[in-house]
């Protein structure tokens, strides 16, 4: 059984912390957008890989797995303190290539993919520092099995509160950002614990560098026989990542952007690395 009531305990915790305090509008990292303004982009991520990190953190090989999806997000400043947004991904493929065995053919799923919705809250600002927290919803419209094999989706509704606070370095063109997230599940999965710091460095009007590093931990309180989606979608699923972006902007609003990212200490989850382009316009 979950400890349901010290989890849900701690969600309200987040959440009147969330909440509580007063704020201040700035404008990078993990400020809110100001009131009327807007960020949209859409991307293409796509990574394969033949190897997987088992429940004991071991790389095991695999038949070729290859994972892509094409997301669109949205977020708009409702406020100068209170942002919403949201992430869809209107195609979603996730395949297993068994070609190389006696017989073997490959398996695919595809489909339209899940959907998240969430809000940002600016709480207070220090100087050049700001704190906000935000909530997350996330929607399983994707398809999925039980039965273990190929999922395109979580298949389970779950909810996010996360903490975040942003610095900037202003003149120098630099930003520093990082922040905390529980994300509680549903259905006999695992909650989790998610991190992440962020750096940016402006080179000049057109040009943007980011680099991150993000992890993920299994809180490992949820139905052990529950096992996932193969690949992307396990139960139980922790790591390590890291990856740099750049952004260009072709005027003022349009720009495009792409990343690499790999990862370690990776458990239930394929190892590979993750290529992500895209298109994004502000206002």
């Amino acid at each position: 059984m979950k400890p349901i009531i010290h989890k849900w305990q701690f969600i309200s915790f987040a959440l009147i912390i969330t909440l509580l305090f007063s704020t201040q509008q700035t404008n990078a990292g993990a400020w809110p957008l100001k009131k009327g303004k807007g960020y949209y982009k859409i991307d293409f991520r796509y990574l394969t890989g033949d190897k997987i990190y088992n429940n004991d953190g071991n790389k095991i090989p695999v038949p070729k797995f290859t994972d892509i999806t094409v997301g669109i997000f949205g977020s708009y400043g409702f406020t100068n303190n209170l942002t919403g947004f949201i992430n869809v991904a209107p195609f979603h493929s996730a395949s297993v290539d068994t070609s190389s065995f006696i017989n073997g053919s490959e398996t695919s799923l595809k489909g339209f993919g899940d959907l998240s919705i969430g809000l940002k809250y600016g709480l207070f600002k220090i100087e050049k520092t700001i704190i906000s927290g935000k909530i997350i919803a996330g929607i399983p419209t994707a398809k999925s099995s039980p039965d273990g094999g190929l999922w395109i989706g979580r298949n389970d509704f779950n909810q996010s509160v996360g903490i975040e606070a942003g610095t900037s370095f202003y003149p120098v063109p630099i930003y520093l950002t990082g922040g905390i997230t529980f994300n509680n599940r549903s259905k006999g999965f695992s909650d989790e614990f998610r991190y992440m710091i962020e750096s940016g460095y402006k080179f000049s009007s057109k040009f943007l560098l980011i680099v991150r590093f993000h992890g993920q931990i299994s809180l490992k309180n949820g139905d052990s026989s529950v096992k996932g989606g193969f690949g992307v979608f396990s139960n139980n699923q922790q790591y390590i990542a890291y990856n740099a972006e750049l952004n260009y902007k072709f005027t003022g609003n349009i720009g495009i952007k792409a990343y690499y990212e790999s990862g370690t200490k990776g458990k239930n989850i394929i190892s590979a690395p993750v290529i992500n382009a895209g298109i994004f316009f502000t206002y």
